[in-house]
């Protein structure tokens, strides 16, 4: 695969590219295969960058704010697809962080 000309500066970080309009993304030549919820997740997370992105705010980027889904199972769901997305962006230079009580933090290492 070659990159795509159209990345931002905001969506490269150390060898790891994703482009949100065609949910494609890399981790250096590798293809980064990721779900609907982790592309919403991911992008979520890189467009606030160092800044901490609470539960209510994934659920809004998944579809599920308003619908009861922001606790309970929905909780234990936001954790697994963390889980699922630290372990595919492990090569990629990009951190996911539990601030605990308040939401996940993107950082680069």
């Amino acid at each position: 695969s070659s990159f795509p000309s159209t990345i931002t500066p905001v969506q490269e970080f150390s060898g790891s590219i994703h482009d949100p309009s065609t949910r494609t993304g890399w981790l250096g030549p590798t293809d980064l295969e990721l779900t609907q919820r982790e592309w919403a997740l991911l992008h979520l997370l890189v467009s606030q960058l160092g800044e901490t992105v609470d539960r209510h705010a994934i659920a809004q980027a998944w579809g599920d704010a308003g619908n009861g889904n922001e606790g309970g199972q929905s909780s234990n769901t936001t954790e697994v697809y963390i889980h699922r997305l630290r372990r595919k962006l492990e090569a990629s230079g990009l951190l996911i962080r539990t601030i605990r009580g308040l939401g996940y933090m993107m950082r680069k290492s």
